[in-house]
């Protein structure tokens, strides 16, 4: 049997650029890789429910950026993030690194891979950089990355960073993924665009199999849900959700110009087989309108599933499906989402709420 570890890459300057009058962009999605190896037995139930305090400087992005990523993982039932001081390292060499050479015109791009001609190199890519740090050469090591426009205080910055991140398809299904570990870079330069970069480094050391690949999650490791357990995004009874999907390369729906905000269900997927199926995935605002929307799963759930189409990219981790509403949600309204499947046949729902923010 094959594993499937997922490399991400990252989004476009361009885009980011198209998102600096609300607030910034971000960076990362996933292409798929095979290699010929067995991953271990890995039943899930593991997650991480308490890690040791953060020793990021109090007030700093990065204590901000930390505290509401493991917020935002707790609520949603896939455990929480341990500080890694060495993953600190190199993620702040690759902030620094993005904001000088963005700032100067010498790239035009967030990007996970640096060039050694420019200044303050510090690796070629995340898995280079994380075991130039110090990192073991056995952890597999995944980055997400972002860009955005001036924010008042460490707490919008962080926030600012995350909800770019979370509000894409790819992005949230890695920054939710199996990971266990995280350092986090921040590189602040008023006056000039990109204004701050931010660099979101991944650490994964259970139940990993063969050598890691440069920025890969291996997800039949890491810390796993119960089987029988449905982790959601937005979460339940989330407030001030955003309206729109952050633009992200890979594009998970190329013919879509302006899709609302992404809608995930996951599942324990830490076997090779397992496969999350949709039998109903509708989003419906509090007049009762349906939200026209578009279901979207692996391509090893397509056959299983009804109504719904195969990710374009094959990217999709398989415990994964998305609603993607065709375009962006209305303002300050409570939406219901109703969603039915299963997971290796055996059947699951579940229904919540969430608000839309004001813009």
């Amino acid at each position: 049997m094959k594993k499937k570890p997922y490399v991400l890459t990252a989004l476009s300057f361009a885009a980011a650029l198209a998102l600096s009058a609300c607030g910034g962009g971000g960076g990362g999605s996933p292409t798929t890789t095979t290699a010929p190896v067995t991953p271990p037995a890995n039943t899930g139930g593991n997650l991480q429910t308490s890690v040791p305090p953060a020793t990021y400087t109090g007030g700093t992005m990065q204590a901000q950026a930390f505290s509401q990523l493991n917020a935002y993982r707790s609520s949603m039932g896939v455990g929480l993030l341990a500080q890694d001081t060495t993953l600190d390292t190199a993620a702040q060499a690759h902030a620094l690194y993005l904001n000088t050479n963005i700032g100067t015109g010498a790239i035009t791009g967030l990007s996970h891979n640096e060039l050694s001609s420019l200044p303050n190199y510090y690796g070629d890519t995340a898995l280079s950089r994380a075991q130039k740090a110090g990192a073991p050469v056995t952890e597999w090591i995944a980055e997400d990355v972002a860009g955005g426009i001036p924010q008042a205080d460490a707490a919008s910055y962080a926030k600012n960073c995350l909800s770019r991140l979370l509000d894409t398809v790819y992005h949230l299904q890695d920054l939710t993924s199996s990971v266990e570990k995280i350092g986090i870079g921040f590189t602040q330069n008023s006056g000039t665009y990109v204004d701050y970069t931010c660099s979101l480094d991944f650490g994964e050391v259970t139940n990993v199999v063969g050598a890691p690949q440069a920025n890969a999650v291996y997800i039949y490791g890491g810390q796993q849900m119960p089987t029988d357990a449905v982790a959601v995004s937005p979460l339940t009874n989330d407030t001030g959700v955003e309206l729109a999907m952050t633009p992200e390369t890979t594009n998970p729906a190329p013919d879509l110009a302006n899709p609302g905000r992404p809608i995930m269900v996951r599942v324990n997927a830490a076997s090779p087989g397992d496969v999350l199926t949709v039998s109903n995935f509708t989003l419906t605002a509090a007049n009762g309108t349906q939200v026209p929307a578009r279901i979207i799963v692996s391509s090893a759930a397509l056959a299983g599933s009804t109504g719904a189409t195969a990710d374009v990219n094959n990217k999709f981790y398989p415990g994964v499906a998305i609603l993607l509403p065709l375009a962006p949600l209305s303002a300050n309204t409570t939406y219901t989402v109703s969603f039915s499947g299963a997971r290796d046949g055996k059947a699951l729902s579940k229904t919540w709420n969430f608000t839309t923010g004001a813009s």
